[in-house]
């Protein structure tokens, strides 16, 4: 992830689960979806968190199917260190393996029922994108199933302007101060890479999921599900 470093420092990882709050609403919807998705998985299942960050969905689900076990990785040590004081809070740390690092540095050896990765992949720079897709794929055991969600968006549709009103409205919301498109989109252009959703399409069968389908959508937020072979 490129130029991202500077932004989960201790003091943003800190504070990234009370500014959360504010968006909690469109977070409990997303989850809720994933956990119905995910509720066939094996009474034991191993489930890898890409980007875990503080370690919300881990909690979240580990409450939900108690005999699950989870690894995490993520390259910002603060916020490793944030997701590993949650879970000893919560006496998951039993439960949980957290690896500081990207998807390469999980053993491939070591395959997963499904994995998570969720609000990551556009801080990753086209096209070694569908990379991290085809390191999550290698890991995934048989039928494994990857529940994917980005920030996504075609800059250079005419309409995508009046997509972006609605994400600063919500940008306003998050950060408790005023908001404009230009300095949002400046934003997004030297943090992020949006690509179309139907691209994250193509690259999630490119790196040799079956089907890649897309179940949620809250303004720019874009969620699939991926089955492997």
């Amino acid at each position: 992830m490129n130029g991202t470093n500077d932004i989960f420092n201790a003091e943003f990882s800190r504070q990234y689960d009370a500014s959360s709050e504010r968006l909690k609403d469109m977070s409990n919807n997303l989850h809720a979806l994933l956990s119905l998705l995910l509720r066939d998985l094996p009474a034991e299942a191993k489930v890898l968190c890409v980007g875990v960050g503080t370690g919300t969905e881990i909690v979240r689900l580990a409450k939900l199917y108690p005999e699950w076990r989870f690894t995490g990785v993520d390259p910002s040590p603060d916020m490793l260190a944030v997701c590993a004081e949650k879970l000893e809070r919560e006496g998951l740390s039993d439960r949980c393996t957290l690896i500081e690092g990207h998807v390469v540095d999980v053993p491939e050896q070591e395959t997963f029922d499904a994995a998570l990765c969720l609000l990551v992949a556009h801080f990753i720079q086209h096209p070694q994108r569908g990379g991290i897709y085809q390191h999550i794929a290698d890991r995934l055991k048989p039928a494994g199933q990857l529940i994917t969600a980005e920030i996504a968006g075609d800059m250079a549709d005419p309409d995508f302007d009046g997509q972006l009103k609605h994400w600063v409205a919500l940008q306003q919301a998050y950060t408790q101060r005023p908001r404009d498109i230009s300095e949002v989109k400046a934003e997004l252009n030297q943090r992020l890479l949006l690509l179309p959703p139907r691209q994250t399409g193509v690259l999630l069968r490119e790196a040799g999921f079956a089907s890649a389908q897309p179940f949620f959508q809250s303004l720019l937020i874009h969620a699939w599900q991926a089955i492997k072979p």
